[in-house]
Parts: structure tokens; C-alpha cells; sequence
């Protein structure tokens, strides 16, 4: 190997201190020597490790005991490097690999958050203990009583009734009365809704009770679909998607301080995470499953959306909770065929 020159900078050991100087490559060995000729360090090739190079940015050479030489030319490449020199370099300038880069790369984020992660909090449901999926439901709880919910104004009466349907229900369906705990709140937010939370705690608002006063049955209905989305973990995936997601797309792009926040915070934002419709459709048909096992009419989950569409079809103005309610389920239409039309395996 012909003797080379290059000038640079050699950066000492563990230290900013550093020092312009020329590496002096000859056969087997490198020196770094100063303007005075004097040697700072003398190497083996062999012992030194190169950087590998990028476009517009000098490939350093690092030593066995930490110091470092930066070549001045940012074009330089080392001369004894030919095999790996230039890898980082040729991809970045493949025009092929770029293309397919940046068509592969959107496809495989989408792939990771719309079908790696789902799937994987199907499997993860489990681990959680119930003592975090109590603490997650109450904060949730807590946290929407704050904004959204009001005490209830429905006569005791009234709630008694129900109340007394919801312990029979769970009664035949052997379901523990001391996870699924039924409660009322007034809320104009809401409007005519229900909604479970992770641990078991099914929200009824008054409106949806004088919606559904009529209609024993269709309540009976909305009440099991929720019991629905406990029973398949809906919530706690739900908010491990969100989580997860979340982690993945600071890592990707680089944001990594509000992870903890997000982990710890997961469950206050769990409502505004709309269900997907495949939950939705799971838990339709595991309310028309136990409509029917409880001796009841699939029509009467049919006749509960019916009446939630009525409803939303005497808006003189689609107001924001009904959009919210209506648009991350699947259609009405295709809910009360599905439920009238339903025959049990």
C-alpha cells in the first residue's frame, strides 16, 4: 500500500481537546503526526474502526482507546475500507431503493398500527391485573364525571326497576354482580347513550331511559351489547392501542419524553378512542346472542338502534354527540338487519 497523507483533526481520548494534525498511512500502519512531525499515535489498520460514511460528512476513524481522527475533506474515504466503504452511500443513492422506500415504509407503519398492534393486545388483554383494570376504569370514571356527566334526575322509582332487570340479567347469565355495576347520569354531552368502561361499570344516561321508556326490551338489548364490550376486553385493547401506538410513533420519529405520560394517562383519554366496528359488530351479536339465550327477541336489539336513529332523524341539526355516537358504529341499517335477520349457530 502506497504512502498516503491526510490532513485532519485528532480528537484525544474521551476528551473535546483536539489537534490538527496529518494520518500517514503506510502498509499495515497509520500515524497521526502534528506540523512538527511530531507523532501523536501510531496503529495498526487493523486496529481501527471507520465510521461508515455518509454523503457530505467526513468518515472518522476511531481507535482502541477512544480517540479519533476526522479527515478535513468530507469527500475523503479511507483507502484500506473498499469493502464496506460506500454502503450507506449506494443505498441512499439508489433511486430504486428510495422509491420503494418511500412506498414500503407508509405501508409497513400502517401495518404495524392497524394490524401488528391490534392483534397483539387481543393476546396482552390478559396480563393485565384486574387491581390496573379497576384503577384504569375508575380514573376514567372520574375523569368524564368531571366533564360530562351530571347526577341523574330519573325517579328512584325508575332506576330501582332497572336496576332490579340489570341483577336479573346477570343473575341468568352467571355474570359477577360485583364487576358489572349499572349507574345513572344525566348528560347533554352523551345525549341518549350507554357506554361500559374497562372494569365492568356500564354509564346509562337519563336521556337514553326516556328514549327507551316504551321499550323495556330494546334497553334490555343496549345494556347486553355493552356487557359485551367488557366481556371481550374491548376497553383495556382498546386502550393498549392507543398506547402502544403511541410509543411506536414516538420512536419512529424520535419524541420520546411524553411516553410515561401517555402509559400512565391511557385510560382518562379511553373515551375519546372510538370502538372500531368489528368490536361494535361483536358486541352487537353477543347482545343478540344472550337476547335470544335469555328467552327474548333479536328484534329487540333491532328496535333499539331503530329508536337511536329515530332519534337522531328528528335533529333538526345533527348536533356533535350524536355524530360521535352513530359514526364509529357500523350503519343502522346494516345493525337491524343483521339483528333481525340473526339465527343462532
Amino acid at each position: 500500500m502506497s504512502k498516503h497523507h491526510i490532513k485532519g483533526c485528532y480528537y484525544y481520548p474521551n476528551s473535546s481537546q483536539h489537534q490538527h494534525c496529518f494520518a500517514t498511512i503506510n502498509e499495515s500502519q497509520i500515524q497521526l503526526v502534528d506540523t512538527q512531525q511530531n507523532t501523536l499515535l501510531s496503529t495498526f489498520i487493523t486496529d481501527c474502526q471507520i465510521d461508515s460514511p455518509l454523503p457530505g460528512v467526513a468518515s472518522e476513524l476511531s481507535f482502541a482507546d477512544g480517540g479519533r481522527f476526522v479527515p478535513e475533506d468530507i469527500s475523503h474515504r479511507w483507502v484500506f475500507s473498499q469493502n464496506i466503504q460506500g454502503i450507506s452511500e449506494r443505498l441512499e443513492k439508489s433511486k430504486p431503493l428510495i422509491l420503494a422506500s418511500v412506498i414500503l415504509i407508509p405501508l409497513l407503519l400502517w401495518f404495524i398500527l392497524y394490524r401488528c398492534i391490534p392483534a397483539i393486545a387481543v393476546y396482552s388483554v390478559g396480563l393485565a391485573p384486574p387491581a390496573t383494570i379497576e384503577a384504569m376504569g375508575e380514573q376514567t370514571l372520574n375523569v368524564i364525571e368531571k366533564v360530562a356527566l351530571a347526577p341523574t334526575q330519573l325517579p328512584n322509582e325508575t332506576q330501582n326497576e332497572i336496576q332490579l332487570t340489570w341483577q336479573q340479567m346477570l343473575d341468568r347469565l352467571h355474570l359477577d354482580s360485583t364487576k358489572y355495576r349499572l349507574s345513572f347520569y344525566q348528560s347533554d354531552y352523551f345525549a341518549a347513550n350507554a357506554f361500559a368502561l374497562p372494569h365492568g361499570r356500564v354509564i346509562v344516561t337519563d336521556e337514553l331511559v326516556i328514549l327507551l321508556k316504551d321499550k323495556p326490551d330494546a334497553l334490555r338489548a343496549i345494556l347486553l351489547h355493552e356487557i359485551g364490550h367488557v366481556e371481550y376486553h374491548h376497553g383495556i385493547r382498546l386502550a393498549a392501542q392507543a398506547t402502544a401506538s403511541t410509543i411506536v410513533l414516538a420512536v419512529i420519529f424520535g419524541d420520546l419524553e411524553g411516553i410515561t405520560e401517555v402509559v400512565l394517562g391511557s385510560s382518562s383519554s379511553f373515551l375519546q378512542q372510538a370502538f372500531s366496528r368489528d368490536m361494535e359488530r361483536e358486541a352487537d351479536k353477543y347482545a343478540i346472542e344472550k337476547l335470544i339465550a335469555l328467552g327474548y327477541s333479536n328484534d329487540d336489539f333491532a328496535d333499539a338502534i331503530k329508536a337511536l336513529q329515530n332519534k337522531l332523524d328528528e335533529q333538526a341539526q345533527l348536533d356533535e354527540s350524536w355524530l360521535k355516537y352513530l359514526s364509529t358504529h357500523p350503519s343502522s341499517q346494516e345493525r337491524i338487519d343483521f339483528a333481525r335477520q340473526y339465527t343462532p349457530q
